[in-house]
């Protein structure tokens, strides 16, 4: 975490992405480039940049896509540092770093598991929805 101090930009690599090294470095305020592939291992960082509200610039469709944005940010100081702006103030309201929301809809997860294995159901996929969503469908 402290080379992250240190750190421009991630460059994450393509066949086993950044787990939790890729959740250090967007708390630090450092930007990832990476290209998800098809194996979960190497789609992580990906869903971190956008649970983060940064899959739009920080996650690329092709290797040729990775090397243009990497060369981008590094040639672009001032961009760069927008950037890495934006990213270490969202970290206190996105959902990547969001614990208590995380937490509130595990619960809920496991108490509708709960529910449909009491009432004799077999197991099934849902999706939960957190109050700000339930509030807008009404």
């Amino acid at each position: 975490v402290v080379c992250a101090l240190y750190t421009d930009v991630f460059l994450d690599t393509p066949v086993y992405n950044a787990h939790t090294t890729g959740c250090d470095v967007l708390w630090a305020g450092v930007p990832i480039i990476t290209y998800p592939a098809k194996r979960m291992a190497s789609r992580v960082a990906a869903s971190l940049c956008s649970a983060a509200g940064f899959g739009e610039e920080m996650v690329v469709s092709s290797m040729k896509e990775y090397e243009e944005r990497a060369v981008e940010l590094g040639n672009s100081p001032q961009l760069l540092r927008e950037l890495q702006q934006r990213l270490s103030k969202a970290r206190l309201t996105c959902a990547l770093f969001d614990t208590k929301r995380w937490v509130r809809n595990l619960d809920k997860a496991l108490m509708h598991m709960w529910d449909i294995y009491a009432d004799g159901g077999e197991p099934m996929p849902f999706a939960v929805v957190e109050e700000d969503e339930a509030a807008a469908a009404r």
